[in-house]
């Protein structure tokens, strides 16, 4: 046996001991039993403690030989001294074996003690294995009573009651001084007074001693003791569980020790017998009063902190999904059954503009405003809404919508499900923006045939002229020279035309993918550079040498290095190129800060050369839109597009107007400004 199992032996038997001594103390004249018995209370909450292990028989042995010598001692008969001690032994090894089953937290806790009695609950089933043991054990031990008072039944029935009450008030009482001593802090269950406070308390004791006093001392022959069961009610139903617990106690002990020296309404009662049912029962009384009332408001005010921690988890998760709403970009619409608006984030307020509802404020979509692409029906008890609202789960369905919220128009992919458990019942829509993923899907089958057309062309040239090369060789024809410098020269303009198309390619491709990082670009030096290298080329080629002029003070952006050079190339490349035959290209560069946003330069690009016509000039951003495809100008149409998507990637915009001096043309391109 450990040091810490012999203390806690020792501990609990002085206990025992010490409460014993005082129950015997409460005997009346003639009588065997106490009056009180806080022994068996201090017996449950010893073998509690310990449970079941492998010195139980050592505790019972020591429980047993106190409480017999204790009655023996005292004037009780060995008879029923051994009867009464038998009988407490059997009662907590019965309410070990109930409560351990019912609530196995307060049986055998060793160092972990409960904060008390938790739930109305676990009461229930503390007062059902209380009085069920109590019971069953006056029928193995104490019946020696019934011999003792004559076999009247009464003597039994007092014995139960008393050890009864003694245990409700003393084991919820040990289980929080125990809890108290052992458990960290944080975890103790205490509590302090609760909602009565200090000076409430402060009344309490005295308005109970007053009535005490009054009751058992000045009209002490009159039947009032039931009036001291109102201030167990106000114990049970304003302060804590050992404030409720101890005042039970102090009442219990105050009557006791009034009855046995004879003042108050009890001792009016001649019968012994009577006197102790009758003082058993009050007791039982002012026990479970205090018990059940301190117990229900604790479980009361745990229910309520934790319907205000749920209401305020609930409120922060409300928040929480506000909130993850109003930052989505696809729109979010919540609809009743009967098609009215629940819920909506302003991503639907600005993908579908102001939904429009009838008389009953249901939704009712214009069909000329929003429309399915596929020409399925919005409206209408068969239409994609009614289902909808019906239940059935709608995917990936596109909408074109145009109204005056939104002028443009857009495409928008929607889906509909049922919200699974809500009262009433509700459906969810979600409307994705998919008009950039449609549009850039058509550009790319556009992408495909024009590339599939013009990779062709220069092909069947190369495959029709290396057969012309081929086939005299094949036979031993002679080919005159001249003519086969023709056909190769054919073959290699066909190549350079596809390498251009390639190349332009390449570059769309990473004008439309190409990772931005933005920094401080010199848009002078860059200019200044590529003159150099178109000047050089034109000097390379023999071909009319251009004059390019850059204006001085051009502000510097932030910008991609790579792409920012691919625009100003393109651009500087279209304006030396787009001239009429033996005029010598002629382009400046300027760039100010643009009107309206100082955020913002704009460059321009100006030429002298053919011009673009009025109706091409919206359309010459388009992926392969060439304005001028009859006049000999080599091109893939993919040099403008690249400006464009560069310079919106960057957060700007391009677009063209003529030039009156010379009647060419004036490209004009944003980026973001460095300073």
């Amino acid at each position: 046996m450990s040091r810490a199992r012999v203390l806690d032996l020792a501990g609990f038997a002085a206990y025992f001991v010490l409460a014993a001594v005082l129950g015997r103390l409460t005997v009346l004249d003639g009588a065997s039993l106490a009056l009180l018995w806080p022994a068996a209370g201090v017996a449950a909450a010893w073998f509690a403690v310990t449970g079941w292990n492998r010195w139980l028989i050592v505790d019972g042995v020591v429980l047993l030989a106190c409480s017999w010598l204790i009655n023996d001692l005292t004037g009780v008969s060995t008879s029923l001294s051994l009867g009464l001690a038998l009988g407490t032994l059997a009662q907590v090894l019965l309410f070990g074996l109930l409560i351990s089953r019912w609530c196995p937290s307060m049986w055998g806790f060793g160092e972990e003690p409960p904060p008390g009695v938790q739930s109305l609950r676990d009461l229930g089933y503390l007062m059902a294995a209380v009085f069920l043991s109590t019971t069953v054990a006056s029928l193995i031990g104490p019946t020696s009573i019934l011999f003792e008072a004559d076999g009247e039944w009464g003597g039994l029935v007092t014995w139960v009651l008393r050890n009864a009450a003694a245990v409700l008030a003393i084991f919820p009482l040990s289980l929080l001084a125990r809890n108290t001593a052992r458990a960290p802090r944080g975890q103790r269950g205490l509590g302090g007074l609760g909602a009565g406070g200090t000076v409430e308390a402060v009344l309490l004791a005295l308005c109970t001693a007053g009535l005490v006093w009054m009751v058992f001392l000045v009209t002490d022959g009159l039947p009032l003791p039931f009036v001291v069961v109102v201030t167990c009610v106000w114990a049970g139903t304003r302060f804590t569980s050992w404030v409720s617990d101890i005042h039970a106690l102090a009442v219990s002990g105050a009557v006791a020790a009034l009855t046995v020296l004879g003042h108050g309404p009890f001792d009016e009662i001649a019968d012994i017998g009577s006197r102790e049912l009758t003082f058993q029962t009050y007791i039982a009384l002012v026990v479970v009063i205090n018990l059940v009332l301190s117990v229900g408001r604790r479980e009361a005010l745990l229910l309520n902190q934790r319907l205000a921690l749920s209401e305020e988890a609930a409120a922060a998760q409300a928040t929480t999904m506000r909130t993850i709403l109003d930052s989505m970009a696809d729109g979010v619409t919540v609809l009743d059954q009967d098609g009215r608006l629940v819920l909506r984030n302003p991503a639907a307020a600005t993908l579908v503009g102001t939904p429009r509802l009838d008389d009953e404020g249901r939704l009712a979509p214009d069909p000329e405003e929003i429309s399915a692409l596929d020409g399925r029906s919005l409206v209408g008890e068969e239409g994609l809404l009614a289902r909808a609202l019906s239940g059935e789960v709608i995917e990936g369905l596109d909408l074109l919508v145009r109204n005056p919220s939104v002028p443009d128009g857009r495409m928008l992919q929607v889906t509909a499900r049922p919200i699974i458990g809500s009262d009433p019942p509700s459906t969810v829509l979600v409307f994705h923006d998919v008009t950039a993923d449609r549009r850039e899907r058509d550009e790319l089958a556009s992408f495909a045939g024009v590339v599939a057309h013009d990779l062709l062309n220069p092909l069947t040239v190369v495959e029709g002229w290396s057969e012309a090369l081929l086939e005299p060789a094949r036979n031993g024809v002679s080919v005159p020279p001249h003519l086969q410098v023709e056909q190769l020269e054919r073959i290699q303009r066909a190549a350079q035309r596809m390498q251009h198309l390639i190349n332009d390619l390449l570059a769309y491709t990473t004008a439309r993918d190409l990772a931005i990082k933005l920094v401080r670009v010199d848009v002078v030096a860059v200019v200044e550079d590529i003159v150099r290298a178109r000047v050089d080329a034109a000097r390379v080629q023999s071909g009319l040498v251009p004059r390019i002029t850059v204006a001085p003070g051009v502000p510097a952006v932030r910008a991609e290095p790579v792409l920012l050079r691919q625009v100003l190339d393109n651009l500087v490349g279209n304006a030396v190129k787009y001239v009429a035959p033996g005029v010598v290209p002629e382009v400046s560069v300027t760039g100010r800060r643009a009107e309206g946003d100082a955020s913002m330069v704009l460059i321009e690009v100006s030429d002298n050369g053919i011009g673009i016509p009025e109706g091409h000039r919206s359309r010459v951003f388009d992926s392969f839109h060439r304005a001028h495809r009859d006049g000999g100008y080599r091109g893939t149409g993919l040099g403008l597009s690249i400006v464009k998507r560069v310079a919106e990637r960057h957060g700007g915009t391009a677009w063209v107007r003529g030039n009156d001096a010379t009647g060419g043309t004036t490209m004009c391109v944003t980026f973001p400004a460095a300073d």
